[in-house]
């Protein structure tokens, strides 16, 4: 029986997946609460019943909508089908189905897309495992990659392969679901820097920023929309005022910052205000 005076502050420590702790730090910072707060309030909802059934409250504006998913069996599906209702104890079907999509869209949508594309991924890590270079195929493109490692974003919901780019001679991140796997070459993998791949693997950054500032005035609705768009969202490096200055590629931060309109406003690197500034102009002319 466990029992401590009242009055007695007990401390939780407990050591959780990398993953579901920067998922827990981005809900603090989106939702405006600190950290003892959400893990307090999480014990509250969950201590009794491990269930969120939150969505129950919008009942009361009605009946929920409802859609009909239909689907036809595929031959080796059909070849077993009585025998997974069997093996499952299915009495009705459509609950059982039911159950698997819940269990489906309950996941992350990065552990969804793992799972999707799950002959991918194996062929990647046996790749890696055997020090194997891959050939694949991306945005139309065929390259030579020394694969290190599969990861996503911080704040994102999309993994990446970590590889160095044969043909360009430099670091790069690919998209999982963007890329084809052509072949496992036998060739083996020599090595780079290996110093620099571990720490990527540590402080993983799509944006490749290397060192890259890129100075950005944000108005109190890009502030907003900074909390709010954290998919590939540049590594926030400080903060002066309304001024933030984040590490990122030109082009990433390129494409990050569309997003906000006249809410940002780029100021460094000078080339790539520059560029922006073209792009705007661009699409002046479109609407005149």
């Amino acid at each position: 029986m466990f029992c401590w005076e009242n009055s007695v502050m007990k401390k939780i420590r407990v050591t959780v997946p990398e993953d579901i702790w920067r998922l827990m730090r981005n809900d603090t910072e989106e939702f405006g609460i600190n950290n003892n707060k959400l893990c307090n309030y999480i014990l509250d909802r969950f201590k009794y019943n491990k269930k969120m059934d939150s969505e129950k409250l919008l009942e009361t504006q009605g009946r929920p909508v409802t859609k009909i998913i239909q689907f036809d069996l595929n031959v080796s599906n059909r070849e077993i089908y009585y025998d997974i209702l069997k093996a499952n104890g299915v009495d009705v079907e459509a609950e059982y189905f039911r159950e698997l999509f819940e269990i489906y869209t309950s996941k992350f949508k990065y552990q969804i897309e793992l799972f999707i594309f799950e002959d991918r991924v194996k062929s990647i890590l046996e790749a890696i495992k055997e020090k194997k270079k891959l050939r694949i195929k991306y945005l139309q493109r065929v390259f030579s990659v020394e694969p290190y490692f599969i990861k996503r974003e911080e704040p994102g919901d999309e993994n990446f392969l970590f590889c160095y780019d044969e043909e360009k001679k430099i670091y790069s991140n690919f998209k999982l679901k963007e890329l084809e796997i052509v072949s496992v070459l036998e060739e083996k993998i020599k090595g780079k820097d290996k110093k620099f791949i571990e720490s990527m693997r540590k402080n993983f950054d799509p944006f490749l920023g290397n060192g890259n500032i890129v100075k950005v005035r944000l108005t109190e609705e890009g502030y907003s929309l900074l909390k709010s768009l954290t998919n590939y969202r540049p590594k926030l490096v400080k903060k002066d005022k309304d001024i933030y200055y984040f590490e990122a590629a030109n082009e990433n931060a390129k494409l990050y910052f569309r997003q906000f309109s006249k809410e940002a406003e780029i100021l460094e690197p000078k080339e790539l205000r520059e560029e922006i500034k073209k792009e705007y102009l661009e699409v002046l002319e479109l609407y005149k």
